[in-house]
């Protein structure tokens, strides 16, 4: 029956073989073993992400180390050792128990590979505590809050409050208050940090810093419910006059004050707009939005801070691109979008977890052309 057994190695064989391209295969057309995906953790764009990559690759060499020793004793041993023809099959090898030197030996070895592992990671926990005397002086603090299932960023230093698009100078270090709202959450920016939990009730911090401009991806990486899949956010490094100029339109007014609280459009091209609707939607926007938003960025509201809402470039905490289609698709559907958010289902009243304290859009009865009107009117706030 020893054929039995060339038949299972050939089909381990072809089964590895098979399985080892599917692994390396990114999903990218014709790219293999491609690591610089929008969420790879081995594509490092910061000094934290760097230094967690190095213990990364540190921890897979030792690991490799193991993997071939072990194994190519083990192999050795069955190889050396096998039943050849002619062997007596009642013939046992000598007993014996332990070797002092070997045992010794191999906790020795044990113990060093550790220390190899664990003298880099130490110092990194270490690193994604404190920032660098280097970037302590021009580090900024952004504040950041989870919710279900959003992000909100506060610029403590500026007054600026702004949702699921983190902006930030390149070149400087960002210190981040972690807090959660509701239930446990995870902060995961891969290309730039690791992850850090977002508690209620307690302020955890960490902080990030991009060594060049552009765009990185990020998500919650704890489970917080039914849309935690749905819990994303961008990123952004700017440059240094980006940045300021950033800051200051962030600090413009889009709403003037005021007992009705009407919002009033900012916009560069008035003439090319279609006022009725964009009128007809601020009605709408002050009738059914303001109790939870607000197109202020200095005001804190309660649901996500829709100030400069048209220059973003996600909506939905980063699940949609911004574009007309999407957006509508999102006032128009949000429990299809993102199952449970309370957009949709109304916010719920913290004396009476049966009750609702703010109405959601299911009971707004908002028709298509309504729709049309909050979608132009939210796309004139540059």
């Amino acid at each position: 029956m020893k054929w039995l057994g060339y038949i299972w190695i050939g089909i381990l064989l072809i089964v590895t073989a098979i399985s080892i391209p599917q692994c390396l295969y990114t999903g990218e057309e014709g790219s293999f073993f491609n690591m610089t995906g929008q969420q790879s953790a081995l594509d490092p764009m910061g000094p934290i992400a760097q230094n967690q990559a190095n213990i990364f690759y540190i921890t897979l060499w030792v690991t490799l180390f193991l993997f071939i020793t072990v194994g190519g004793a083990l192999a050795f041993a069955i190889w050396k050792f096998r039943v050849r023809k002619g062997d007596d099959p009642n013939y046992i090898p000598p007993q014996s128990h332990g070797h002092p030197l070997i045992e010794v030996g191999l906790v020795v070895a044990s113990a060093a590979l550790l220390v190899v592992i664990a003298i880099p990671t130490f110092g990194g926990i270490i690193l994604k505590k404190k920032i660098p005397a280097e970037f302590e002086a021009d580090a900024i603090d952004v504040t950041v809050t989870g919710y279900q299932w959003w992000w909100g960023f506060e610029y403590p230093e500026e007054g600026i409050h702004t949702a699921n698009e983190l902006v930030f100078p390149a070149g400087r270090a960002v210190r981040l208050s972690l807090r959660a709202n509701d239930v446990i959450h995870s902060f995961w920016l891969p290309k730039l940090a690791g992850k850090t939990d977002l508690m209620p009730g307690q302020q955890n911090m960490m902080w990030i810093k991009a060594d060049e401009p552009g765009y990185f991806w990020g998500q919650c990486a704890e489970y917080c419910g039914d849309s935690h899949a749905y819990m994303l956010f961008r990123a952004r490094a700017l440059s240094e006059e980006d940045w300021e100029a950033w800051l200051a339109s962030q600090k413009r007014k889009t709403v003037v004050g005021g007992a009705d609280y009407t919002p009033v459009a900012i916009t560069e091209s008035a003439e090319d707009l279609d006022t009725e609707l964009i009128k007809h939607g601020t009605e709408l926007f002050v009738e059914n939005c303001v109790r939870c938003h607000s197109v202020d960025s200095m005001i804190q509201t309660s649901g996500p801070n829709l100030a400069h809402f048209g220059s973003r470039s996600s909506i939905a905490a980063g699940w949609l691109e911004n574009n007309a289609e999407n957006l509508a698709h999102w006032i128009l559907n949000p429990d299809q979008v993102k199952p449970g958010n309370f957009m949709w289902a109304g916010f719920p009243d913290p004396n009476d977890p049966k009750a609702v304290q703010m109405e959601g859009l299911k009971d707004a009865n908002l028709t298509k052309s309504d729709v049309d009107a909050l979608v132009a009117y939210l796309y004139t706030l540059k």
